[in-house]
């Protein structure tokens, strides 16, 4: 909460505006935007909507979601199911993903990807 507060206070200062112009700009009112700079209250999911629009940025920059990592096991293909995996603006299948698991094996046991170690 904390992290988001200070963000939209940034983002508004880096505008150049006050709290007050910034809330006429969103339709929000005055003391909304000082509630939410000042942590003492939780924005809702439209108002980050709107913010996120207004700054020109995601919702998830907006709440520094930025760094998600999620990890997938390409030997284990069950993930498929909820995940496509891209190359080439294509989808891989399960044998593609299988051959570049192997791909990957062989280049790491043979140490730096091939170098002379």
């Amino acid at each position: 909460m904390k992290q988001l507060s200070k963000k939209i206070k940034d983002l508004r200062e880096a505008r150049g505006l006050s709290p007050e112009e910034l809330a006429d700009r969103l339709g929000f009112a005055k003391s909304t935007v000082w509630a939410y700079e000042s942590g003492k209250k939780q924005v809702s999911v439209v108002h980050l909507e709107r913010l996120a629009d207004f700054f020109e940025i995601s919702v998830d920059s907006l709440l520094d979601r930025n760094d998600r990592t999620i990890n997938v096991d390409l030997q284990n293909t069950n993930f498929l199911n909820e995940y496509t995996v891209m190359l080439d603006d294509q989808p891989l299948n399960e044998a593609e993903l299988a051959e570049a698991a192997s791909f990957i094996q062989v280049k790491r046991r043979m140490g730096s990807y091939g170098l002379a170690t």
